[in-house]
């Protein structure tokens, strides 16, 4: 992870977003619909996951209207008003100070890619009863079509991490899955380092909120800051 960033304690319970979260991952993973064999899969598609989130920079760049980097609430209501995704002003907030990792009082790009994500997955029913209705929800969710199938795919890297399909992902699932790719001992101490880059909270369980901040530095996305 960026060595800028700070990590708070781990809060004592889960924010409202993280549960609502937590129980879309979940009825995700229950619903049977993935399958996934093998991260390796999900390695081969980083480039084009990487060209997915350059792609939505151009959006990111339109609401940072200072150019400092970050999006404040004021800058993300409107991106949120623009892409007609609606949500009460309490609402917009709580996105807001969910996905504010580093307690900067800002977004950044990473951060903002986040923001999207929660509102794609807890903006629309995590099943549907018709593949044509599911896709007509996907490509009003957020207005960003390319965007959401890239969230999918990562979705689906989460749940295949996510055995017991609790809508976390432990320290003994991800060190498992890993230790498929590359049994033994570096497989082990991949897992553990992977893990500990992830567990953003340190309350030894994964969230897909940190699964996904994780994955934007595999893939090799970079911040305005850091690409300067």
């Amino acid at each position: 992870m960026g060595g800028r960033l700070t990590r708070d304690a781990a809060p004592s319970r889960p924010s409202r977003i993280e549960a609502r979260m937590v129980q879309a991952m979940a009825e995700r993973a229950q619903s049977g619909k993935f399958g996934l064999k093998s991260f390796n899969s999900i390695i081969m598609k980083f480039p084009k996951i990487d060209k997915s989130f350059q792609d939505v920079r151009a959006v990111f760049k339109k609401f940072d209207a200072n150019g400092n980097g970050s999006i404040d609430l004021d800058e993300l209501q409107l991106c949120f008003k623009e892409l007609q995704v609606t949500f009460a002003a309490e609402e917009v907030q709580a996105f807001y100070a969910e996905c504010d990792m580093d307690s900067s009082h800002g977004i950044d790009f990473k951060e903002f890619i986040v923001v999207l994500a929660l509102v794609y997955l807890l903006g629309a029913p995590p099943t549907s009863s018709g593949a044509s209705s599911q896709g007509e929800i996907h490509k009003s969710r957020i207005g960003l079509p390319q965007l959401e199938t890239t969230f999918d795919t990562i979705v689906e890297a989460f749940v295949f991490f996510d055995r017991d399909k609790d809508g976390y992902v432990s320290k003994d699932e991800l060190v498992g899955a890993i230790n498929e790719i590359s049994p033994g001992k570096q497989g082990a101490r991949i897992g553990m380092q992977r893990f500990e880059e992830m567990d953003w909270d340190k309350d030894g369980k994964i969230t897909f909120k940190e699964f996904l901040f994780a994955f934007t530095d595999w893939v090799g996305l970079e911040d305005e800051t850091e690409e300067e």
